[in-house]
């Protein structure tokens, strides 16, 4: 989990005052800082995990491609060998409502708690370059975006969801994420993303405002050790 304090290349106050809900920021790392949120090791076993015993325990992966697939949602739900052709075939994934997957997620969602209302994690896969992810879109939270692994181009426009329908939308800034990597943006500000190869990005959001209590997480192991 990291600090507030240490994902704002600011200070908290001018942060609220000037960029909360108004203006994007990216901060450039070059040291692989979210590693441990999120791992291929992670996303492998999680996949795997369907239909192990009958049982449905992935829930809330959601497919982007052609059409968007939501596992959870689906009348007719793929089985294991289709979800694994839409990824050979280049189809980004995403996990929704993912923080619960390990304790970094979940504190650094517990962290960011402490200046917005509840919040949630997902994590976008891509298995390759040009990758099919969302066109031109907008989302109705602020969000901050960690990059995890890989390479990533994001395009921020100039305009929000008030101002024009999202094909009208035109580029302000073009930007390449890697490894540790951070994109604030605001909420209903347009953008868009290229993948320039194999990519894990967890995007953190959350209303400004509202309840911020979190369940705990529960140390079952104490001093247990292996």
């Amino acid at each position: 989990m990291i600090p507030f304090e240490q994902l704002i290349p600011m200070p908290v106050e001018r942060f609220k005052d000037e960029f909360q809900n108004k203006k994007w920021f990216i901060q450039k790392r070059d040291d692989g800082r979210f590693r441990e949120h999120f791992s291929w090791k992670e996303f492998d076993q999680y996949m795997n995990s369907y239909g192990l015993n009958g049982h449905q325990r992935m829930p809330q992966c959601q497919i982007v491609g052609d059409k968007k697939y939501c596992h959870k949602k689906a009348e007719k739900k793929l089985t294991k060998e289709q979800i694994y052709e839409h990824w050979k075939n280049g189809d980004s994934f995403i996990l929704t409502l993912c923080e619960f997957l390990n304790k970094t997620m979940w504190q650094q969602c517990v962290e960011f708690e402490k200046h917005f209302g509840r919040g949630q994690a997902n994590i976008y896969c891509s298995s390759q370059k040009d990758a099919k992810c969302f066109p031109t879109h907008a989302d109705t939270t602020e969000n901050f975006l960690f990059h995890v692994r890989g390479k990533i181009r994001w395009y921020i426009m100039n305009e929000y969801e008030w101002d024009c329908p999202p094909e009208d939308a035109t580029v302000q800034k073009v930007v390449d994420l890697d490894d540790g990597d951070l994109l604030y943006l605001p909420s209903k500000l347009y953008h868009r993303v290229d993948t320039l190869g194999p990519r894990i990005s967890i995007s953190f959001h959350f209303h400004t405002h509202g309840d911020s209590k979190r369940e705990d997480w529960i140390d079952w192991l104490g001093d247990i050790n292996g």
